[in-house]
């Protein structure tokens, strides 16, 4: 039988792990077992304690068992133990019954650094900060339509569109463009195929006064320019 590797068995663990793994973890008892022992580690890494229901009688290692594990792993200059690679001699009997603690403790390197150094990175991942926003009015009326927000995330700038009802593409498509500030320099930056999109953008353009949000309705006729038929508009804010 393929085992999954110990990747997708901390994914299980953590809950990210697919359908092809669970089903896995169903028909496999060794597996369902190291899974079990990865959240049991999890828990203990957060710090809560109190969550996990522990067998009676279990009890703590002395120092001594920590200060060989501290010493194996200390032994692999630049790598950590892989799990079940090394397997301390003793473990704790308690009413009768051999507690197999030791793999968990040689794994404990691999485990707590693959689990914790995941939350680390979501919590450490800086959360979008929007930039500016503007709503989106028709140009006779000023009817308002919808609305553009700039948005900077990790990855760069993006700018996101959202109207309040399906604009009429009629015959054609919907063309979303930055018009700047002097009202003869335009550049497109996508197509809108749903009420929603979002497009990436340079910070640039935004610092060189492309700040007029426009959509416009575009014929099919292989023309890269602007049609003139605007069906919204708005300035971002300086």
């Amino acid at each position: 039988m393929s085992h999954p590797d110990d990747e997708r068995l901390a994914d299980a663990a953590l809950d990210l792990d697919g359908l092809a793994t669970r089903e896995h973890l169903g028909g496999c008892e060794e597996c369902a077992r190291t899974v079990a022992e990865l959240r049991r580690t999890a828990v203990l890494v957060s710090g809560s304690r109190s969550a996990l229901r522990e067998p009676d009688g279990w009890e703590s290692p002395p120092p001594r068992v920590w200060d060989r594990i501290a010493a194996t792993v200390a032994a692999d200059v630049g790598g950590v133990v892989p799990i079940g690679a090394r397997r301390p001699e003793r473990a704790i009997r308690q009413r009768g019954r051999v507690w197999p603690w030791a793999a968990g403790l040689a794994a404990a390197g691999l485990v707590v650094g693959l689990l914790a150094g995941r939350a680390v990175w979501d919590e450490a991942a800086p959360p979008a900060t929007q930039v500016a926003q503007v709503e989106l009015g028709t140009l006779d009326t000023q009817q308002l339509l919808g609305e553009a927000t700039v948005i900077r995330t990790d990855s760069g700038v993006k700018l996101d569109v959202a109207t309040t009802s399906a604009l009429d593409a009629g015959d054609g498509y919907l063309e979303v463009w930055l018009i700047n500030g002097d009202g003869k320099r335009m550049v497109s930056i996508g197509v809108l195929d749903a009420e929603t999109g979002q497009f990436p953008i340079s910070q640039d353009l935004l610092d060189q006064g492309y700040v007029i949000v426009d959509i416009s309705r575009e014929p099919f006729d292989d023309q890269p320019e602007h049609s003139g038929d605007s069906l919204v508009r708005g300035t971002l804010p300086a």
